[in-house]
């Protein structure tokens, strides 16, 4: 389809014949920009290339410059394109996934490069899901994060994989079982979850807690700079069982023993026959 008219909408899997030079460079993850060997071996298979994909709003290539590149060393003057719908942090994040999946693979240095600018831009996604996005593994990426979100401000989400969110600190959340938990002592786990959020396992975390007679949340999980959470109220003593008390009362006590005193094995008298002279 022939088309410099931009102000059509069509749905983004049609492709579009567009000039090359209404195209805009990519703002590409590849610090040595194109690779002219790759360029020539393009050119041989030209005709099973998929189309270039291309941000609608700005006319910048998102994924393709080695096919466009390509395509002109052939001496044509337009490619087939396919457009994308959305922010500018979107298209790179879709440029890099692009070039992470086919083509000419990224070095492990334009990851990282990559890794850092995403972080800088969306400090919300989380580890394992720039590390999707960028071909590293979610360690590395943790590795990134500090240098490149150091003068942005913090969050308490991540945006995972799943495109759900989640929650970095969950003090309110344990404070908020806690609570229900010292009101309700029966009500079940299940229904903590249901009201606070919190993952079975973080519920039961909480209540094995609170039994041990601590604090909720644990100490290396407390905000370094907001309010320390209040102390547990008090949990209710777990009855001993009557066998256990029975066993307790039938052990002698040391402290039925008189002071100067002592026991031989087998024999309740105090040893040397005579008791011991006052002094």
């Amino acid at each position: 389809m022939d088309s410099n008219d931009r102000s059509l909408t069509l749905p983004a899997n049609f492709t579009h014949r567009v000039r090359i030079e209404a195209l805009l460079p990519a703002d590409s993850p590849r610090l040595n920009g194109v690779d002219e060997e790759h360029v020539r071996r393009l050119a041989d298979i030209y005709d099973s290339l998929p189309p270039v994909l291309v941000h609608r709003t700005t006319m910048r290539v998102v994924d393709g410059m080695h096919r466009v590149a390509a395509a002109a060393s052939m001496g044509l003057d337009s490619v087939e394109v396919q457009y994308f719908d959305g922010a500018d942090e979107e298209a790179f994040l879709r440029s890099v996934t692009a070039n992470i999946t086919h083509g000419l693979p990224l070095s492990v240095t334009d990851r990282k490069a990559a890794a850092e600018r995403i972080l800088r831009s969306r400090p919300d996604l989380s580890d394992r899901s720039v590390a999707a996005s960028t071909g590293l593994d979610a360690k590395t990426v943790a590795a990134i994060r500090p240098r490149s979100t150091a003068e942005s401000p913090r969050s308490n989400i991540r945006i995972g994989t799943d495109g759900r969110i989640h929650p970095l600190d969950r003090t309110a959340e344990r404070l908020r079982a806690a609570e229900l938990m010292t009101r309700r002592p029966d009500l079940p786990l299940r229904a903590i979850v249901q009201e606070t959020g919190l993952s079975l396992g973080t519920a039961h975390d909480v209540r094995q807690r609170l039994l041990r007679g601590e604090a909720p949340v644990p100490q290396g999980r407390r905000p370094a700079n907001g309010p320390r959470p209040a102390p547990p109220a008090a949990v209710p003593e777990q009855p001993i069982p009557l066998s256990t008390a029975r066993a307790a009362t039938a052990q002698p006590s040391a402290a039925a023993v008189p002071p100067g005193a002592s026991r031989s094995r087998g024999s309740s008298k105090p040893c040397g026959g005579s008791p011991a002279t006052p002094r």
